[in-house]
């Protein structure tokens, strides 16, 4: 009997992945919210794609920023924390069981936030 890694390597073929348009809540690509600092400042918090040195930093295509100067040094700030929870963030493919909704002119809409959703497509 002849092992795996043994003389001439095993051939496997993996089948192909099938296509699929899943639903997300808009806010998994872009959420922004207006903040006002301890000292009465307002910042901008933001949850979107990343670019340039943000996306070196983090290391992640998607992720938060804010306009203070805590998350210029720091890379994360209170204002962040605080807005994490507002943002709804919901991912059919995450969640297959809840459904997207449809709002009153039958666009589909969010099942957690009834805001706007996007397609996006999913290797199966």
């Amino acid at each position: 009997m002849k092992m795996i890694g043994e003389g001439s390597p095993k051939e496997e073929t993996m089948p192909d992945l099938i296509e699929v348009v899943a639903w997300t809540c808009a806010t998994n690509t872009c959420f922004e919210k207006k903040v006002t600092g301890s000292l009465g400042d307002t910042y901008m918090v933001r949850f979107a794609r990343l670019y340039g040195r943000e996306l070196e930093r983090q290391g992640v295509q998607y992720g938060w920023t804010c306009t203070c100067k805590g998350f210029e040094f720091r890379g994360t700030c209170r204002h962040i924390n605080a807005t994490r929870k507002s943002r709804c963030g919901w991912n059919g493919v995450l969640e297959p069981t809840a459904q997207c909704e449809h709002d009153d002119e039958g666009r589909p809409c969010c099942p957690d936030c009834h805001g706007p959703v996007e397609p996006i497509k999913v290797g199966v």
